[in-house]
Order: structure tokens, then C-alpha cells, then sequence
């Protein structure tokens, strides 16, 4: 997994410096921002005409926008799936289906709310931004809560001795992610806000029912082995 996660980082970094070189307007790119989220398909489009930023605009939504789609919803499904098991969503989410052993209210619930709000942002002229900046921003924020989930989990609880793995490398991760956040535009912002406010009221909410969040999947996962 390491290794696909340094591999992927360092396609994307090699193609967005290769891009970069191609922008006619680098400055006017740097003030102005890329407000049509198209930067790369009009650097595509500038040096290879418009057949190349078709067929790159093709490509990523074959191999980007098919794959993405459909591993983001298995992910997020599942993950819903697990918090209704460990009582921190409705139960409907948790259950899974007999004949594919999945779960299938999630998954349709995810479906679902994917269509309209991608069906909603198409009509907005400022849709595709906005739900950018709502995908970027929620990743943002979570991964910058996962970092702390981990120096909370390995270095305060389980009393760990690895501090390179467990308080460094995400007090690193950390600041990056909050470097990003920090320079983003103010809609990304307030977004990203908003986005982990909801999360600390429902948190909030669940101690307030007796309801606190539980590692009940890892207690059945140390069982098993």
C-alpha cells in the first residue's frame, strides 16, 4: 500500500510539473486562480490542440471518473455500514444483503444522494466549484482528524514507543494538511467549517444519548484472529 501511495504521488507530481511547464499564462494562472477547475485541459488544449484535451478530458473520466466513483462508493458505504453497526447511524444502514453479503442499504442510500447532489450541482453555475471545494475540503479536514485519531489511539493510549510512526510522521501529515486548509479560497473554508462542525454536534449528540462511539469492529477483528 505504501508503495501505490508513493508510486501515485509521484505520477501526479511528475504530470502536474509537466503541465505546468505548458501553461502559457503561468502568472495570470497564479493571481487569477483556475476558476473552471480546466487548468490542465486548457494547458492539454494550448499544446496540442483541442483533439488532446478531448481526449485527455475522456481519459480521466474513463479511468478516473468510473473507478473513482465506484470505489469511493463501495468505501463510503461500508463505512457507513460500520458505524450503524457500532450504533452511531440509523440501523437501516447496517443491514447487509443475504444474497450479495453487502451492504445494500448503504450502498443505495450513497447512490442515491450522489445522483441528486450531482444532478443539483449540474444546474449551478457555480457547481462544479462548490462541490469541489466541498469534496476537497471534507478530505481535508477528516485526513487532518485521522492524523490526531492516530497520535490519540497509538501514543496516548496504547502508551507507543514508535514515535517516528505514530506521533511524528502524522504531527507532519498534519501540519501539511493544515498549511492547505489554511491557504485555500474562503468558500473551501467555511465549507470545510461547517463540514466539521456538523461532525462535533452529531459526536455530541451521541454522548449526549449513551450512545458513544465504541471500537466494537476491532474487538470482533482481535476475536477472530
Amino acid at each position: 500500500m505504501r508503495l501505490a501511495l508513493i508510486l501515485a504521488g509521484v505520477l501526479f507530481i511528475v504530470q502536474v510539473w509537466v503541465a505546468s511547464l505548458l501553461v502559457s499564462d503561468p502568472a495570470g494562472l497564479l493571481a487569477h486562480g483556475d476558476e473552471n477547475g480546466t487548468a490542465f485541459y486548457d494547458t492539454a488544449a494550448a499544446s496540442g490542440g483541442s483533439r488532446l484535451a478531448h481526449i485527455m478530458s475522456a481519459a480521466t473520466a474513463i479511468s478516473w471518473g468510473l473507478a473513482d466513483t465506484l470505489v469511493a462508493q463501495v468505501a463510503v458505504s461500508r463505512l457507513l455500514y460500520a458505524m450503524a453497526r457500532d450504533r452511531q447511524l440509523p440501523s437501516f444502514l447496517a443491514r447487509v444483503s443475504v444474497k450479495h453479503s453487502v451492504p445494500a442499504n448503504a450502498t443505495l442510500f450513497i447512490a442515491a444522494l450522489s445522483t441528486v447532489l450531482g444532478v443539483w450541482m449540474s444546474s449551478r453555475k457555480d457547481g462544479v466549484t462548490l462541490l469541489s471545494s466541498l469534496i476537497n475540503m471534507g478530505a481535508l479536514i477528516a485526513f487532518i482528524v485521522l492524523h490526531v485519531s492516530v497520535i490519540v489511539h497509538y501514543v496516548i493510549r496504547g502508551r507507543s514507543t514508535d514515535l517516528l510512526a505514530h506521533l511524528v510522521t502524522p504531527l507532519v501529515g498534519m501540519a501539511i494538511l493544515v498549511f492547505v486548509v489554511i491557504n485555500a479560497n474562503i468558500l473551501a473554508q467555511v465549507l470545510g467549517l461547517i463540514w466539521l462542525g456538523v461532525g462535533v454536534l452529531v459526536l455530541a449528540g451521541l454522548y449526549i444519548a449513551g450512545r458513544r462511539p465504541s471500537s466494537a469492529g476491532f474487538a470482533v477483528l482481535e476475536e477472530s484472529r
